[in-house]
């Protein structure tokens, strides 16, 4: 985070742009400039807009009024680009205003670092503020911030997880316990960061993170995610899979979220195998002793296959060597699959209409025929 304030405690960032689409760390990051606002001067206000009970025009005035009561105001703005046209209009006026006591943090989950396909979704007068933000930001970075908060690959979670429990909470866990609770709680910074709440609760001040405390605090009330069924079907361990429905019905459970992660998952088996069967000489290296080998060979197959780009070497381990996908895909048939696909359509066609049973033995029973290649 850049610099709030000056060595004279004058306030140095006027208007603050947190954008991306991992909103715990942009929720984070505000709470962190409030705070410290708070730290500089107790009797600063807070203020957030409402859309559903506020004029957007008089929280323009109540920014731009200079206030005889708070010596400091910070002002918050969610979600940027859904804001009206007028709004907008308002928006950029307000970046040429000087209020000496004033702090205005937008947030948006759309930013032209990151839009790519999402750029037609941009409306002209947004994409026009953005520009004019960006413009102010070049010529006084300290007055105009952008911070950027992408929600961080899968195989970086672990990653995210380290730096943020040292940064929040003052404690500190090693990666391969952080790759634990990630592979416990899921690849999700809301659930990653709840559960890590619940721990910072159970320990001492200053005692570190094990992995024996994850298994007690996030292991013990937590439901099995659709990818780690998917999985446990890839690997055609049936008691794991049995295991995995009995956390699911534990809960509130949708099955065509855990039928469409199954199907993704042997998507990617099936590009696998088509591809592993046109190049048997990658096999036979991915199936050669040396390590080296057969991390070649496995990118080799995964880039081939579609599943990563030449560019994603640093995902090869977590994304395919760990969990073994190309020896999954390779333990089913081309007639397996075919019978797998068609039972999933079927199935989820079945359970949205009513016409298949979306009851615990119902479901054992559909996840039984996959593992036996349907």
């Amino acid at each position: 985070m850049s610099k709030l304030f000056s060595e004279d405690g004058d306030l140095l960032m006027r208007f603050v742009l947190l954008a991306g689409d991992d909103t715990t760390s942009r929720d984070i990051a505000r709470d962190e400039i409030v705070a410290a606002v708070k730290k500089q001067q107790p009797a600063a206000d807070t203020e957030r807009y409402n859309s559903d009970n506020g004029d957007f025009a008089a929280f323009f005035e109540r920014i731009i009024s200079p206030s005889l009561l708070s010596p400091l105001r910070v002002f918050l703005i969610p979600d940027v680009h859904t804001l009206g046209d007028k709004e907008l209009e308002l928006l950029a006026t307000l970046l040429d205003y000087d209020v000496p006591d004033a702090c205005v943090v937008m947030e948006t989950e759309k930013l032209r670092a990151a839009k790519r396909s999402k750029e037609a979704a941009l409306s002209k007068k947004y994409a026009a503020w953005l520009g004019a933000f960006e413009e102010r930001a070049e010529k006084t970075p300290s007055r105009f911030v952008t911070e950027l908060f992408p929600m961080p690959a899968e195989y970086k979670m672990a990653e995210w997880v380290e730096q943020n429990t040292l940064r929040i909470w003052g404690r500190r866990i090693s990666r391969m316990d952080a790759e634990h609770l990630v592979d416990l709680v899921g690849a999700d910074t809301a659930l990653l960061h709840s559960e890590l709440s619940k721990i910072d609760l159970f320990l001492a001040p200053g005692e570190s993170i094990s992995a024996g405390v994850i298994d007690k605090v996030a292991g013990a009330m937590r439901q099995s995610t659709q990818f780690e069924l998917a999985q446990a079907l890839g690997v055609k361990n049936m008691a794991r899979v049995l295991e995995i429905i009995e956390t699911v019905y534990a809960g509130s459970v949708y099955l065509p979220l855990f039928v469409g992660a199954v199907f993704r998952h042997f998507w990617s088996l099936f590009k696998i195998c088509q591809f592993a069967k046109e190049n048997p000489s990658l096999v036979r290296r991915y199936r050669s002793p040396g390590r080296q080998q057969q991390n070649d060979a496995a990118l080799a197959i995964a880039v081939g296959a579609g599943i990563l780009f030449e560019s994603q070497a640093g995902r090869l381990f977590p994304a395919v060597i760990k969990p073994r996908l190309i020896d999954q895909a390779l333990s089913f048939t081309f007639d397996q699959y075919k019978r797998i696909f068609a039972l999933l359509a079927d199935f989820d066609t079945g359970i949205k209409t009513g016409r298949f049973d979306d009851s615990k033995t119902g479901f054992q029973v559909f996840c039984y025929r996959i593992v036996r290649g349907a």
